[in-house]
């Protein structure tokens, strides 16, 4: 099977256990960006739509091998960047962070890192754990489903 090749802002399909579909938007830096609404249609993704549930890295061969499928393109605009946000990264030994940024690290004090995501690249399990876990604490107060 041919490699797909996965350009920035390509949008893509992720099929959930419960029969819905999830959508995501490629960005720099091998990471992606989970849209806040899903639906209960294939085909359906939020394109233009800047809600997300998280902006996290991915393994690159989920997309390239076709295993969630690219549907569609929502191009960056000018004012918006194809980096991702800043990730934060702590050293598990001596518990000192650091804020990833656009291929950079820089030292961080804790409060610094509060409310980033922290740097990890997922497989395709834990991103459907993830977006579960999200729009279950969610679904009471705002509605994700189409």
């Amino acid at each position: 099977m041919a490699r797909i090749k996965v350009k920035i802002g390509d949008v893509f399909q992720i099929p959930l256990p419960d029969g819905g579909f999830a959508y995501g938007r490629v960005y720099d830096d091998a990471s992606v960006g989970i849209y806040s609404r899903v639906s209960d249609q294939p085909l359906q993704p939020p394109i233009g739509s800047r809600s997300f549930l998280f902006i996290v890295g991915l393994y690159s061969d989920i997309l390239e091998n076709g295993q969630w499928r690219i549907i569609g393109h929502d191009a960056f605009g000018a004012d918006e960047s194809t980096w991702p946000p800043p990730y934060f990264v702590r050293d598990v030994i001596s518990g000192e962070y650091q804020i990833y940024h656009k291929g950079l690290l820089t030292p961080a004090e804790s409060h610094e890192v509060v409310g980033l995501e922290e740097a990890a690249v997922y497989d395709a399990n834990h991103i459907i754990d993830r977006i579960l876990k999200e729009i279950s604490e969610d679904r009471n107060t705002s509605p994700h489903l189409n």
